[in-house]
């Protein structure tokens, strides 16, 4: 081999190629030793059927067509519950997002960091806890699972609309200010019309994500299709249950249809 092939590369050195692929190798392990300690040793693998037994359990879950239409009404529940959730977080988030707008929060930095502290607390905290919350304070019911899902979103929608409203081109703000127009019409007139296609499209994929949790939150006694499906399963009644689960899967299926319609059309 010649001097030259022996010459290092100046840009990068071996001592530097060398950590990193030492690091590759820690992370590896490290990866390696977490999925053996919850996979393998964390598993009661002498429990663990056969593959005809899980088949079997599997086939206990195929819907029950005959009791299709007592799944109806379950799910028109479950769907009025996002309708309204997504209402309810869409009518908060809008003020909390003015608050949470850097470039537009009044009284900075309280009412920014109010805002911004909103944000945190409703997105850190899992709708499941937010119904149990209300199901403890209001009883059994949908509404317990509309304020969940209102709770839930409105970190989202502020959130995203607080930063479309920080990345808003400033000319059209300046030159409303210049007319001697006052905040609200400032916010209204300058701001609004920059970040409305954004948050239309924020709207409906938040409606589409609370279509999915409002089936989960009658789990825990909030309402909706959820609540059937925990009771057919603690009855056993798994035909039941799969009947449920086909109704959950086609109403999500035909409220991605229509929300990417929607979608297309208004944006």
């Amino acid at each position: 081999m010649s001097d030259a092939a022996r010459v290092e590369n100046p840009l990068r050195p071996g001592r530097v190629i060398l950590r990193r692929y030492a690091a590759y190798l820690a992370a590896t392990l490290a990866v390696l030793a977490m999925a053996q300690q919850i996979i393998v040793a964390e598993t009661d693998w002498a429990r663990m059927g056969s593959a005809a037994e899980l088949l079997r359990e599997a086939a206990a879950f195929l819907p029950n067509l005959a009791f299709m239409p007592e799944v109806l009404f379950p799910l028109l529940e479950t769907l009025l519950m996002a309708l309204w959730g997504t209402a309810m977080a869409v009518a908060l988030s809008i003020p909390i997002a003015y608050l949470a707008a850097k470039n537009i929060s009044p009284f900075y930095p309280l009412a920014y960091g109010f805002g911004r502290g909103v944000i945190v607390l409703s997105r850190s905290t899992h709708e499941i806890i937010f119904a149990l919350l209300f199901v403890s304070a209001l009883g059994l019911g949908p509404l317990p699972g509309i304020l969940a899902l209102g709770c839930r979103s409105v970190g989202f929608m502020a959130k995203t609309t607080a930063e479309a409203i920080e990345n808003v081109i400033p000319g059209p703000i300046e030159a409303i200010e210049a007319t001697g127009a006052g905040p609200i019409k400032v916010f209204l007139f300058g701001v609004v019309p920059q970040v409305f296609p954004i948050w239309v499209g924020n709207v409906i994929f938040q409606l589409d994500i609370n279509l999915r949790r409002a089936s989960i939150l009658g789990l825990v006694g909030a309402g909706g299709i959820g609540l059937m499906f925990a009771e057919k399963m603690q009855m056993l009644e798994y035909d039941k249950a799969g009947s449920v689960v086909l109704g959950i899967t086609a109403m999500v299926i035909v409220g991605e249809y229509f929300s990417n319609r929607i979608r297309t059309r208004l944006i």
